[in-house]
């Protein structure tokens, strides 16, 4: 057993030629310096490519900013410009390195992989596109105030992926673009000035004329209030318990401006009625007992209701 194990190993040993390692090697370092000339033009064309794509970026970034496009969305297209031109930079490298290397062939076989890619990120890829969109037809931008679904407040941030809001109660909403895109938008700031309405009742004894004057007077007055184009007060409903002006006026569109003027308004409104002996009703119900004193049931009830509203101290209730 002893003499079969020293014959083999000696045969091994016969077998294991370093000749062929050493031709292997000295094969290798050959053809090494046969392509160290390609080797060199490669890296000098890839590093030609990498000077281009950073100069394209430049001059796309600086386009962006003439063209007043949006910053995030100028910087964006300069970094997939660049990105492009590296990757071709790249291919042309790896053809002059390599001859039998072809683009093509790995485009191919990247193609199911791309699908697979695609439906794995399909909403990444969903909010990315949104992004592009919305930077570049800018339904709004930074600083605007809008609002989506539930959110509404100033845009703090526009990005490929989100867009981002501070509400008006100091927290922050992130909102994937692709929502953001395909859902109606509110955008409060899209114009320098907004419209203002709300409703005012006065009692049906009340003079509509006189109020109106009234209130018309007082958003003159006020602070804030626009005189171009002007209030409006019109009489659009008569309720069961009033007489009801819808008020219109226009303010500057920014939510505290719209804030402290509605509250200027109502509170001036409120007021010069008074001041003026107009009623401002509230729903109200009158209830008249049956009583046998009166020629017709319920007439001591009403005089004295009438009289109390109208303030005619020289009503007589029959006692």
């Amino acid at each position: 057993m002893n003499i079969f194990l020293l014959q083999t190993a000696a045969d091994n040993k016969r077998d294991f030629d370093f000749g062929i390692v050493w031709r292997t090697i000295r094969d290798l370092g050959e053809s090494t310096l046969a392509r160290a000339p390609y080797l060199v033009i490669a890296l000098i064309l890839f590093g030609v490519f990498l000077i281009i794509a950073r100069v394209v970026r430049g001059v796309i970034h600086a386009a962006g900013t003439n063209t007043r496009l949006d910053v995030t969305l100028a910087d964006l297209l300069g970094r997939l410009a660049s990105a492009a031109i590296t990757v071709i930079g790249l291919f042309v490298a790896a053809v002059i390195i390599f001859p039998a290397f072809k683009p093509g062939d790995l485009i191919t076989g990247l193609g199911i992989t791309s699908v697979a890619i695609g439906f794995a990120f399909k909403d990444v890829l969903q909010n990315f596109f949104a992004g592009i969109l919305i930077l570049w037809r800018r339904p709004f931008v930074v600083g605007d105030q809008i609002k989506t679904k539930e959110y509404e407040g100033t845009v703090e941030e526009i990005n490929v992926r989100s867009t981002r809001l501070k509400t008006y109660d100091g927290e922050r909403a992130v909102l994937p673009n692709g929502d953001v895109y395909t859902n109606s938008i509110l955008v409060r700031t899209a114009y320098d000035k907004r419209r203002i309405k709300f409703t005012v009742g006065i009692g049906y004894p009340d003079s509509i004329e006189e109020a109106r004057r009234t209130i018309k007077r007082v958003l003159e007055d006020t602070e804030g209030v626009m005189s171009d184009p002007g209030p409006w007060v019109y009489v659009t409903e008569l309720a069961p318990s009033s007489v009801n002006f819808t008020v219109y006026f226009w303010t500057g569109s920014q939510q505290t401006n719209v804030l402290a003027v509605s509250d200027r308004v109502a509170t001036g409104i409120k007021n010069a009625l008074d001041r003026a002996g107009i009623d401002m009703p509230f729903p109200h119900t009158v209830v008249l007992f049956h009583d046998v004193t009166g020629e017709r049931d319920g007439d001591i009830e009403r005089a004295a209701y009438l009289a109390k509203r109208n303030g005619d101290a020289s009503a007589q209730v029959r006692s």
